[in-house]
């Protein structure tokens, strides 16, 4: 039954999607899609996806954009999304900002990848997450695609559990840096090039963390237009109170897309993708993906652990042809008994 609506829903995609043609003559201006999707974890999801599009400022060669993306499931979840994402200063600036306000009921699991999906409680949660990465090229020369810059994050959060040092309310204002080098032919549809960042941030106020993650990714064409995509994530939490969310592991929507993002969480999480993607006819393209995921409290007791696997496809509809940007469907399999469906905006990695 969930393999049908997932179907309904690559369909509704194509259906429902307003997207304008971009042109020399003619720019987009706005992307709009409604959304109803299903998940075990959810239930019914429904909503609707807003994108704005501006034109390049003056010096630069990136179209910023502003996602808006609101979302309501029948388990009575709601949330909001908006994630600007603007470039300045002839390419100088680059900001990637997030902004998420969330009333969500999560499962909660036991702690690290032991290979259950049995949840051990459900709570409910209200949070407002930002984050605001600075991201400069500043004395860099033309010829090294260097980036580097402070990021602030942080989050205020209540819920209904029990209180621990990891499920205790409050809030959390951090503050760190980031070094990337980003030599991708296109930012929402790279077909060859690579991509490395190290990001490190300090928390405090009523937390008191940090964390480290290392992202690779690298890209290559291989033939009949389809392009093969490799990502490799570290992520590392280290402190004596870190909440639940900040330990290190698996979004759900991105790296080891189709389970919650609280399943198997630990100190420290590695994943890797592999992922084979090809344009199809009009606005459509196709994906076939394969994820790997380990975590533990710390790197030689990961690989004593059970090695989770997902495996699946995805569909991709066009909402900006000129840009390159798509909204997604993925269907996964995980560990060969677990249907997960992700429904988001741009590529996984």
């Amino acid at each position: 039954m969930s393999l049908v609506r997932t179907i309904i829903v690559c369909l509704a995609l194509a259906i429902l999607a307003h997207a304008q043609d971009g042109s020399q003559e003619h720019f987009q201006r706005f992307s709009a899609l409604p959304v109803l999707a299903y998940s075990e974890d959810t239930e019914l999801q429904y909503g609707g996806i807003l994108v704005l599009f501006f034109k390049p400022f003056e010096g630069s060669s990136h179209v910023s954009t502003i996602d808006f993306v609101a979302l309501g499931t029948t388990r009575k979840q709601y949330g909001v999304r908006i994630s600007p994402d603007f470039w300045l200063l002839a390419d100088q600036l680059h900001i990637p900002a997030k902004l998420r306000l969330y009333k969500w009921s999560y499962s909660l699991y036991e702690r690290g990848s032991r290979g259950s999906f049995d949840p051990v409680g459900d709570y409910e949660i209200t949070q407002i997450q930002w984050k605001l990465p600075f991201e400069l090229c500043f004395g860099v020369p033309k010829w090294l695609p260097l980036r580097y810059g402070p990021v602030i994050d942080g989050e205020t959060r209540e819920s209904d559990l029990e209180r621990t040092p990891e499920t205790k309310d409050g809030t959390m204002l951090g503050g760190g840096y980031i070094i990337a080098l980003d030599e991708r032919d296109n930012i929402n549809w790279p077909t060859q090039g690579y991509y490395a960042s190290f990001e490190e941030i300090f928390y405090g106020m009523d937390f008191d963390f940090h964390t480290e993650t290392l992202d690779l990714r690298f890209y290559t064409p291989l033939f009949w237009r389809t392009s093969l995509a490799l990502g490799f994530i570290f992520k590392q939490s280290k402190g004596d109170n870190i909440p639940l969310g900040r330990l290190a592991g698996s979004d759900g929507t991105d790296r080891f897309r189709g389970v919650e993002s609280s399943l198997w969480n630990d100190n420290q999480a590695i994943i890797w993708q592999l992922e084979f993607r090809r344009p199809l006819f009009w606005r459509f393209a196709g994906t076939i993906f394969g994820e790997t995921y380990q975590s533990g409290p710390y790197f030689t007791e990961m690989f004593r652990r059970q090695m989770h696997y997902s495996l699946g496809f995805g569909g991709r509809l066009a909402l900006n042809k000129s840009e390159k940007l798509h909204a997604r469907g993925d269907i996964s399999l995980i560990d060969g008994k677990h249907l997960g469906l992700t429904i988001s905006l741009r590529e996984a990695f």
